[in-house]
């Protein structure tokens, strides 16, 4: 199950991905098996706080995802969720109020659509963001569609290999690259 691929014998993604995997500790694993659990209690706070259902809360928490880190994400979704309008990305407060409108479907990025059904609960959404990209060595920040479908089923192979989840071995993947999960 944990064998080690030579590099000729699998994509750099692949490879790369795995190894990441591979490397990992406990720690890592035990915040990679609770980091989406934890989110989707911040996305029942928005959806409780606005009325609504957990795909609407969830989706309005992706809304403020780009360009954010995690801690202002979770600030600005829940001062939306109390009426507020946060300041920043004009874009993503359009999108929050679309997603109170049509949940996930307001979301037309792929990385933010599947950020909501991740936080909603979804094992099989795999995210694809700037630190997925560079932990697969990739020559830009920002997956087409191509790449980007090509990493999530990179990502959802890895997950099968190793028993986990692939929303799991994606927050793993990310925990491990970028050094925390914070």
């Amino acid at each position: 199950m944990n064998t080690i691929l030579h590099p000729m014998e699998t994509t750099t993604a692949d490879y790369l991905y795995n190894n990441y995997v591979l490397q990992s500790t406990m720690q890592h694993m035990e915040q990679a098996s609770t980091w989406y659990r934890d989110a989707e209690e911040v996305a029942e706070e928005v959806a409780r706080n606005l009325d609504t259902t957990l795909e609407v809360g969830a989706s309005v928490v992706s809304a403020f995802s780009p360009r954010e880190r995690w801690s202002t994400n979770v600030s600005k979704a829940i001062a939306y969720s109390l009426g507020g309008r946060p300041k920043g990305l004009q874009n993503n407060l359009a999108m929050a109020d679309a997603a109170i409108e049509k949940g996930f479907d307001a979301l037309k990025g792929q990385k933010t659509n599947a950020f909501a059904r991740a936080i909603a609960g979804d094992t099989d959404a795999v995210v694809i963001d700037v630190w997925m990209m560079r932990a697969a060595l990739m020559p830009t920040d920002s997956p087409n569609k191509s790449q980007y479908n090509m990493l999530a089923d990179t990502v959802r192979k890895i997950a099968s290999e190793h028993g986990i989840t692939p929303r799991t071995c994606q927050a793993l993947i990310w925990i491990v690259k970028r050094g925390s999960a914070a």
